[in-house]
């Protein structure tokens, strides 16, 4: 198949494809990350910090915590290599994993709509392609690959680091699929293995492609090919990777899929299958949690209408394949062949709806792969439009098409722009939930969360505190709960409760975390609040004895190793201070303050040469880090090294340019 692109024709496409991919998405490179997964998957994640036997012994045998996703947190690793923590390095692979996919998409959707129009495969004798016939399907292939480079509904996965994983599975299944074709058209064996290891890989870059040999038997069926029992045995390989992987996801899942019922799920899917397609022909109102926060009902008619549509569909397709005929049926079973498509690729993440007592009903993302059979089948209404009996016919239909191209893919090139802006801040992230979904109790939290770790004042800590409350009251009214804890509610509880505490409104906040304790008894982030409220008030005894249950509940919480070692250090236990801050930092390598307090003790232990080192490691992960550039600067001058500790005090005069300390430093070092 290949042989009919020329190699300019390639370049052609290339060149369209990334430039439209980095019209859109270039501007995502400076984009920050985004406190939404980022941190759990890369920041704050020591596995990818480092290319070691230890961190891939990790990466291949743990979860994300839900997910097995091996290779993605490969990939993060590499770009650690490249640039760090530095988010445009992860940000820039997204791009090119999207703009290859594009690529692929394109190249994909031409074979299949040349074999469809051709019937290449079941008729090898007749005749070949029109040049004519070949370059239309070529402009047809490559105007689908454009709305699927450009297309709005793909911003989530692609301006988001964190959706790196269905970016690498499509990539491989979108490869596995062209191998198997390639060999299916009479090409070697190694075509077959190669799709087989392409699958494999793609698992294990996330495993909901897992439905792929399904989808190979519908390309089977659309080339034509006679579906016997040779056909089923050929992919039992195909089928062997897939429930191996099922079960591995399984265990991932394991708490999500015992929280709701057989009948929650299919209602569930049913709704999210149409609003996915309804997303990618008007995509309108996107966002990155679409929740539902009452019950899930057959009686809503927002469940039951498209789960009877849903039912009608699948009645029709098995009655018409049961009585399919040769005639007057083609285009039917195009459309159910496209339909199924887009629904075996959908269907493997309509299981994880479930979450901190909330529905989910899906996620721009899902629609990523699962999006590559609605283009099929776009691009076959297509073609079959194109036709007519006479020149004029197809001549004014070929005019109407080049229009709606045009106006289309402008349209979803605005919007998509409009999309990436979402993902530029957390404030705009979340706001944008909210504007469509205002009782999100998880964007007003994280939103809350955001407010609080900014560094505006009094003003934003209101503001905090405000959303928590928002949060709080819709949270209390979920219907959706498992046992006999609130480990949600909880959660904003406890950080409603170190908001009020950075308020000053000490009172309050020892009460929430109480009552947070009472909704799960269980919960580090309450421990680690009453502790810090102990410490302020000078009860360092059960401040330290809040910090060790924080840490007997989750050894790994390292918010809780932080205060222990500040806690040491502040009463003269420099030993178990320094002990206590390498923990934390083995668990959060990218923790500045962590380095910063480790800096503080080392200085005070007159460990000066591994203090300096602390502190650089500090700035260099928050270049603004202005109080471990003053102490920089002071140790750096008391060692005579006069230049360096200048450089450090101008550094913090850029940061903050009214900083008293670094102004008088500065004036006595010249």
């Amino acid at each position: 198949m290949l042989h009919r692109i020329t190699k300019g024709q390639a370049l052609l496409a290339v060149g369209i494809l990334f430039s439209l991919v980095f019209l859109i998405y270039g501007r995502s490179i400076d984009y920050p990350f985004v406190r939404f997964d980022d941190g759990l998957l890369i920041y704050d994640n020591p596995v990818i910090s480092a290319m070691n036997f230890t961190t891939l012994g990790t990466i291949f045998s743990t979860y994300d915590p839900e997910l097995y996703i091996p290779l993605t947190l490969l990939s993060y690793q590499f770009d650690f290599l490249i640039g760090w923590i530095n988010p445009a390095i992860y940000h820039l692979q997204n791009i090119l994993w999207h703009a290859m996919n594009a690529l692929l998409v394109t190249l994909l959707l031409f074979w299949l709509l040349f074999l469809r129009d051709q019937s290449q495969i079941a008729n090898p004798t007749s005749a070949p392609a029109s040049a004519e016939t070949s370059h239309k399907l070529q402009i047809v292939a490559l105007t689908l690959g454009a709305l699927f480079a450009i297309h709005p509904i793909n911003v989530e996965a692609v301006a988001w680091a964190s959706a790196r994983k269905d970016l690498l599975s499509t990539f491989f299944a979108l490869g596995s699929m062209l191998a198997y074709l390639q060999w299916s058209a009479g090409g070697r064996k190694r075509w077959f293995y190669g799709s087989l290891v392409l699958f494999a890989i793609g698992l294990l870059c996330k495993v909901t492609i897992l439905t792929l040999p399904l989808i190979l038997l519908i390309l089977d069926l659309w080339c034509r090919r006679r579906v016997d029992r040779n056909v089923f045995l050929e992919k039992i390989p195909f089928f062997a990777l897939s429930l191996a992987f099922a079960v591995i996801a399984i265990f991932g899942k394991a708490g999500q899929l015992a929280s709701v019922t057989p009948m929650e799920t299919i209602l569930v899917a049913s709704k999210a299958i149409v609003s996915t397609m309804q997303h990618w022909f008007i995509p309108l109102g996107l966002s990155v949690l679409y929740p539902y926060n009452n019950s899930v009902t057959i009686g809503s008619l927002s469940f039951l209408l498209p789960f009877l549509g849903l039912l009608g569909f699948l009645g029709f397709a098995f009655f018409f394949v049961k009585k399919r005929a040769e005639t007057q049926q083609r285009c039917v079973s195009t459309i159910i062949l496209c339909a199924a498509f887009f629904l075996f690729a959908l269907v493997p993440s309509l299981l994880n709806f479930a979450k901190g007592g909330t529905i989910y009903m899906t996620s721009d993302r899902y629609g990523y792969f699962a999006g590559v059979g609605l283009l099929l089948g776009l691009g076959t209404g297509v073609i079959h439009f194109l036709r007519g009996d006479a020149l004029p016919v197809r001549l004014y239909r070929k005019r109407m098409v080049s229009g709606m191209i045009f106006l289309i893919l402008g349209i979803g090139i605005a919007l998509s722009i409009r999309q990436t802006k979402t993902w530029a801040r957390n404030e705009a992230l979340f706001t944008n939930v909210l504007k469509h979904y205002p009782d999100a109790h998880v964007a007003h939290n994280n939103l809350a969360n955001y407010l609080t770790e900014r560094p505006h004042g009094e003003g934003k800590i209101s503001e905090a505190i405000m959303e928590y409350e928002k949060a709080l009251q819709i949270a209390k009214d979920l219907p959706h709960r498992g046992g006999s804890t609130d480990p949600m509610t909880s959660k904003i509880l406890s950080n409603l409760a170190s908001a009020l505490r950075q308020s000053g409104d000490i009172t309050s906040a020892k009460k929430h975390y109480a009552e947070a304790l009472k909704r799960n008894p269980i919960n580090p982030y309450a421990f680690l609040g009453l502790g810090i409220v102990a410490a302020l008030e000078g009860r360092m005894g059960e401040a330290e004895g809040q910090y060790l249950i924080a840490l007997q509940i989750a050894p790994k919480f390292s918010p809780a190793l932080l205060n222990l070692g500040a806690l040491y250090s502040a009463t003269g236990r420099y030993a178990e201070a320094l002990d206590t801050f390498d923990q934390g930092i083995a668990i959060d390598p990218f923790a500045p303050q962590a380095h910063y307090n480790r800096a503080v003790v080392l200085q005070k232990m007159h460990r000066m040469t591994e203090a300096r080192v602390a502190y650089e490691k500090a700035i260099d992960i928050v270049p603004s880090f202005v109080a471990a550039r003053i102490n920089l600067g002071i140790l750096e001058a008391n060692r005579g090294r006069s230049a360096q500790a200048i450089e450090q005090f101008q550094e913090v005069l850029r940061y903050d340019p009214g900083n008293s300390k670094a102004t008088e430093a500065l004036r006595q070092l010249r």
